[in-house]
This record gives C-alpha cells, sequence and structure tokens, in this order.
C-alpha cells in the first residue's frame, strides 16, 4: 500500500525540516510526501524546495494563504497514495509510524488515529492530561447525538483514500482555518469504523503559536465550535445519503453497537445515554436496548 503524507506548513521554518526528516527516516518507505505551504513569509519555500530537489517522494505545493482546511483539500486532490494520513508542520512522526498504521488499515479499518506525546518547543516530552477516546467499531450515534470525538489531534489520522474522496473537499473553509482536525473526525468518525491505535507514534509540539490544544476557550467560542461541528454532522449525513430517521431507530443503534469488539464500562455509558436522553425511542424500545448493551460490558 502507498501512503500520502500531506504536510501542512504556514511559517513554521524552524520546525519544518524535522517534519519532513521524521517522514523520510520511516521503515515504511512506500509513501509520497506532499508539502503544501499556505502561503508561508519565512522562507520555508526555499526549505521545502531543497527537499524535493534530493527526494523524488516529495511533491511540493505552494499556494496563497488560506488556512489548514484549504491546505488539506488541496493535498488531497494531488493524492495518490492508498491512505491518507496528515502532518503539521511543527509535529513529527515516530520512526514507525506508517509501518504500524499500514498493518491496521489492511485489517480493514479505513480510519485509524494513534495516541501522540505531548513536546514543548524544545522536543522534551510534557505532561499530558488529555484524556484519550478508544475506540474499535462504528460511532456514528455517538458522535451524532452526544458529539463524542473518535479522534485525536491532526498528526495522528490516518484514513483511506476512498473515504478521504468523500470527505474532502472540505466544505466552509473559513471555518477551519485552524483546528480542521475536527472536519476530519467528525466525518470520518459518523462514516467508518474507526480504530484507536494505542501508541504514541506522533510527537505534537505544544507551543504559543499551535492555536487549541488543552486550552480553555470562552463560552463564546465554544457556542461557536458547537455550531460549526453541527454543520458537520449534517455534511455528513448528507454525503452518506442518510436520513435522519436512521438514528431514530433502536435497531440501528445496536447494529452499532455491536460492531465494537471491546465494550467497556465507559462506552456502555456513552450509548445508555444517548437512548435515554438524545433519541426518540419508545420506552419498550429504551428498555429493551438498554438490557442488551448491559449484557456486553466486558
Amino acid at each position: 500500500m502507498t501512503v500520502s503524507i500531506i504536510l501542512d506548513n504556514y511559517n513554521y521554518a524552524d520546525f519544518l525540516p524535522q517534519a519532513v526528516e521524521s517522514v523520510l527516516s520511516q521503515t515504511y518507505s512506500n509513501f509520497e510526501l506532499i508539502i503544501v505551504d499556505d502561503g508561508s513569509t519565512d522562507g520555508s519555500g526555499q526549505t521545502i524546495e531543497e527537499y524535493a530537489r534530493k527526494d523524488a517522494r516529495i511533491k511540493p505545493i505552494f499556494k496563497e494563504n488560506g488556512g489548514q482546511a484549504s491546505a488539506f483539500n488541496v493535498g488531497v486532490v494531488e493524492a495518490k497514495g492508498d491512505i491518507v494520513c496528515f502532518l503539521d508542520s511543527d509535529d513529527c512522526f515516530a520512526p514507525n509510524k506508517l509501518e504500524e498504521i499500514v498493518a491496521v488499515h489492511l485489517s480493514g479499518y479505513d480510519y485509524v488515529f494513534t495516541d501522540h506525546q505531548a513536546v514543548d518547543t524544545n522536543g522534551d516530552n510534557m505532561d499530558d492530561n488529555i484524556k484519550r477516546y478508544k475506540c474499535d467499531g462504528h460511532n456514528l450515534f455517538l458522535v451524532y447525538y452526544l458529539s463524542k470525538y473518535p479522534g485525536n489531534v491532526t498528526s495522528t489520522i490516518s484514513i483511506a483514500k476512498k473515504l478521504a474522496d468523500i470527505i474532502f473537499p472540505l466544505s466552509d473553509e473559513d471555518d477551519w482555518k485552524i483546528q480542521a482536525d475536527d472536519a476530519i473526525v467528525f466525518q470520518a468518525g459518523m462514516m467508518s469504523r474507526a480504530f484507536f491505535l494505542d501508541k504514541k507514534l506522533t510527537n505534537y509540539r505544544v507551543h504559543s503559536n499551535n492555536g487549541h490544544y488543552g486550552k480553555k476557550r470562552n463560552s463564546d467560542y465554544n457556542y461557536e465550535l458547537l455550531k460549526k461541528r453541527n454543520r458537520l454532522k449534517k455534511t455528513a449525513l448528507d454525503k452518506m445519503n442518510l436520513p435522519i430517521l436512521f438514528l431514530m431507530n433502536s435497531y440501528n443503534l445496536l447494529a452499532e453497537v455491536n460492531t465494537h469488539r471491546f465494550f467497556s464500562l465507559e462506552l456502555a455509558k456513552f450509548y445508555l445515554l444517548t437512548i435515554w436522553f438524545e433519541t426518540g425511542f419508545s420506552f419498550f424500545a429504551k428498555i429493551k436496548s438498554s438490557y442488551l448493551i448491559i449484557k456486553r460490558i466486558k
């Protein structure tokens, strides 16, 4: 399988070489590296061109500044691989990242995300108390009703090209100039079976310029984010040609539950919340569904 890595960059000339080198040093060599420079003004372009001259697997793309979603849209169009993964230019891959995710994709998953290690500007490990959403199955009901987030930061995400061709191009590019991983995670989480690979295969750099990770936001920001995420849900349903009535059927919810190989108490709680407080299931359907879910807890 060929992997297309889309590396988006905007004015991260100081970090860019480390990101590129982390790809070139992969144990899995069947890849193409698409570097999308989003109108940088810090000399990043020269670095990108130098790498492209040295390695034919690198494809440079230079565009006017439009934000992260626009960079992803351009990159996916150019991607020729079977798998598409993403790398922000201030992050790095572990040497075995591609080898590990390819193995999972080959086992039948179209959407895979890994754990990450938070690092500081110098690359030193940082404490990280962000809770991971561990899953191995479909999550349509949980994403739609509870806005559960079956994913992680951009540089941990990989999706099959056939899934990328459905998700992309991302609409509302202005909504996702930053934090465009939401636009991928919410749609991929609704459209396909997700697998969390519990290995720290990405170094995620935390610094003053990288947006939103672990930061508290005010109520206005959270409200706007909620509206954007709700638009994503509607977009995903439209792309799947899935009527809202599908989400009002308890048998469909139970079918989703059965896709999870490892069904934890936490996951059961999410589904019970969905059944009792979010859906319009009949009382009998709620009782029956709850009983069957509780039986599945391991």
